[in-house]
């Protein structure tokens, strides 16, 4: 999910791309109630022998026709250089299971997985790799499974204002969030950076999207773009762990509009920032600078303006 999985992709690809995989291993920890693996990786030994011709943010792609396609939460995946020790957390859950998963380069190095929630997956493909363009290879139409979005917000050619429109056109009744982020979203972008993204845009993350002006459409794929080319630049850093384990301060990040800043002032107008359900989780917003269309400005006290923080 953006902006992680840009930084992610930035320390990935130096150090995986070239390198040929002399092993990999999978071994489960921790045995919970729920869980997205089984007891073995399918096609995990054919890895071996296999040079890395594309490595992104969640999949590697061989020469001889692997694919590994992976997930994970922050931090759970690390890279150990040649004469290392190898040393991944064991992070118990109570209905989850614990899986540690290591790749061996032919250099010495070692790319280490540790697997531990609903949200991590880890599964080994054989693929026809002369199908596969691997600048983009996550549009692949023939491999479904690997993990993309409808519209690659990190792809200029493929984020256009032209494809955007069509989206949101094809569902004028869904809320505007939904249809950008979230599980059934446009984009892989974390719920509270979209969050932002509508505040700057000054648009209600529960509008329908019938409802949106032509300005306010582009509002929200502008401002979408300037983000991601900020982050993709370095112009942003998003607070995370790097494949090294080192936590990685944030630099000009955004406000992240998720329950740490309820009721916290909004660094525009200083409207106390509120909650809605969506999708199953909740939505923060700002009631005074993004106000639901389908009601009317809300009867709220005159807050203090304050300046905006140096984002």
């Amino acid at each position: 999910m953006c902006p992680r999985s840009i930084m992610l992709e930035k320390d990935l690809k130096p150090a995986l791309e070239g390198k040929t995989i002399a092993c990999a291993d999978w071994q489960r920890y921790y045995t919970g109630k729920y869980s997205w693996h089984g007891d073995e990786v399918p096609e995990l030994e054919e890895l071996a022998g296999g040079k890395i011709i594309f490595a992104g943010a969640s999949c590697i792609l061989t020469d001889n026709g692997m694919l590994l396609i992976f997930a994970y939460m922050d931090g759970c995946v690390r890279y150990y250089e040649k004469g290392e020790t190898i040393d991944l957390p064991v992070l118990k859950k109570s209905v989850t299971h614990g899986y540690h998963a290591t790749i061996k380069l032919d250099d010495g190095a070692t790319l280490g997985f540790n697997l531990y929630s609903w949200a991590t997956f880890y599964k080994v493909f054989k693929i026809d790799t002369a199908e596969i363009d691997t600048r983009f290879a996550c549009k692949s139409k023939r491999y479904p499974f690997i993990p993309k979005s409808p519209i690659e917000v990190t792809d200029p050619e493929d984020f256009t204002l032209e494809r955007f429109r069509e989206w949101l056109s094809d569902r004028p009744n869904v809320n505007i969030i939904e249809n950008c982020a979230t599980a059934k979203g446009a984009f892989r972008i974390d719920n509270p950076v979209m969050n932002y993204i509508l505040r700057i845009s000054k648009i209600h993350p529960l509008t329908k999207t019938r409802t949106l002006t032509e300005a306010e459409v582009f509002a929200i794929y502008d401002n979408t773009t300037k983000l991601v080319g900020e982050y993709r630049t370095g112009v942003r850093i998003s607070e995370h762990i790097d494949i090294y384990g080192r936590q990685v301060v944030a630099h000009n990040d955004v406000l992240w509009m998720n329950t740490s800043v309820l009721s916290a002032p909004c660094p525009v107008c200083g409207a106390p920032i509120a909650a809605v359900p969506a999708a199953g989780t909740k939505m923060y917003y700002c009631p005074v600078c993004q106000v639901r269309k389908t009601q009317g400005r809300p009867h709220v006290a005159a807050p203090k303006l304050m300046s905006a923080p140096i984002l």
